[in-house]
């Protein structure tokens, strides 16, 4: 009886080290966009071996700031980290089309119209756009005297 068990045992590890990856065990790789690393600890994107790209939280930021141009246009800023966002996926070898879920942190939820103006231009007719979730907030990382952050955006993709 003693045989039999240990043989079940090694025939069970053979088979499930032969199955699909679960998520513990799924391989890891980070994201970065050659120079534009971040100054925080965290990995702008993290690809599973699964095929799910995680983004992180995309901010307006050009070289380290916003540009002045920017500052206090939500839809410059948009338009910024909708590009951010576009670096990490094509990095990472997606698009936005490959985009399931996105979620939006706004300062003020008065701008939601000019966001969505511009984020809607990222997606053509033929396009799916993700599923999305929309969140006013007090504050942002990153905003400077006189140089607010208005809108994050994170997204998760997959293939």
């Amino acid at each position: 009886m003693k045989k039999t068990y240990c043989v079940l045992l090694g025939a069970l590890a053979i088979v499930s080290m032969a199955g699909e990856p679960t998520l513990a065990g799924d391989a890891r790789t980070p994201v970065y966009v050659e120079g534009n690393k971040p100054i925080a600890p965290y990995s702008p994107g993290i690809k599973l071996a699964n095929g799910m790209l995680f983004v992180s939280g995309q901010i307006p930021y050009v070289n380290g700031e916003i540009p002045e141009e920017a500052r206090n246009d939500v839809s410059a800023q948009t338009r910024i980290v909708m590009e951010n966002l576009q670096s990490v996926l094509k990095e990472a070898g997606y698009s936005f089309d490959d985009v399931v879920r996105a979620t939006v942190f706004m300062t003020d939820m008065g701008n939601y119209g000019a966001f969505n103006k511009v984020y809607g231009t990222y997606w053509d007719e033929e396009s799916v756009p993700p599923a999305r979730a929309a969140v006013e907030v007090g504050a942002l990382p990153g905003s400077k005297p006189g140089a607010p952050v208005l809108v994050e955006v994170s997204m998760i993709a997959a293939k």
